[in-house]
């Protein structure tokens, strides 16, 4: 089965998480396609928009923690954390970098749960529509950790620093509801209707000339396009002393093990 789905209708393309059985989490392989997959459909001249969404009931849940611990069964914990300060979080990040950087309109459309880098690609999207059982969450401070996918930044420049900051330090799930009221998704609607409103919504984003929209999305991040890139190195370096940290490994490896169903 693969892993990251494209597919193009009448303009609009789609861009799907398709791991429902790891809740669309990600390895470093699979958010390497899924940013080539949204950067390649924006980049083709037949498509106007493109939306990002899962498949099944979690738009994504982050990292594959499964795989996470396989790396520290067969590496050890000095070995994990060099996987993820010299594999796993760049390829996020490289992936942020590509979402954001798509010239023409890019829409969230989330099915499900979005925590932690999950969340964070929705936020590097232009428009977010959420079904009405979708939960989000910054929890990567559930792992003694600070965003690495740009949330810290992101987070903030959306829904205000107040709320952010309830969201960044505590790691807890907010409902659709919730969501829409604080402003970090536009829209709420059934989970049947939810193909359908996203893609009236990004057919009215992509009314203009292409060229049009491209350079009202350069203009419009030209100030934070510099800020997110510099967000992005600082987290990473932030990561790297924290997970150094012996209370940072005991908390990534108890959260691993306890969702890899060894805890």
């Amino acid at each position: 089965m693969d892993d990251v789905l494209a597919s193009m209708d009448d303009g609009i393309g789609v861009v799907r998480l398709n791991r429902p059985a790891r809740s669309n989490s990600v390895t470093p392989e699979v958010v390497t396609e899924l940013g080539r997959a949204v950067a390649d459909m924006a980049g083709r001249a037949d498509i106007r928009a493109v939306i990002l969404t899962g498949t099944g009931r979690v738009f994504c849940a982050g990292a594959d923690v499964q795989e996470m611990h396989a790396v520290y069964r067969n590496s050890g914990a000095d070995g994990l954390m060099n996987y993820l300060a010299e594999v796993w979080m760049p390829a996020v990040q490289q992936t942020v970098r590509l979402l954001w950087g798509v010239p023409k309109p890019l829409v969230a459309a989330f099915n499900g749960a979005a925590t932690a880098g999950g969340l964070d690609f929705g936020l590097c999207c232009d428009l977010r529509i959420a079904a009405d059982t979708a939960r989000f969450a910054e929890s990567y401070v559930n792992l003694g950790m600070v965003p690495v996918a740009g949330g810290a930044y992101l987070l903030p420049i959306t829904i205000g620093r107040t709320a952010a900051m309830d969201m960044l330090s505590s790691g807890t799930l907010i409902d659709a509801q919730t969501a829409r009221e604080i402003g970090l998704v536009s829209e709420i609607c059934s989970a049947d209707d939810l193909p359908a409103r996203a893609r009236a919504a990004a057919e009215r984003a992509s009314r203009a000339p292409v060229s049009s929209l491209a350079a009202v999305k350069r203009l419009a991040r030209a100030h934070q396009t510099d800020a997110l890139d510099a967000a992005l190195r600082a987290s990473l370096a932030a990561n790297i002393e924290l997970i150094a940290q012996e209370d940072v490994r005991n908390s990534i490896v108890a959260v691993m093990e306890r969702y890899s169903g060894t805890a």
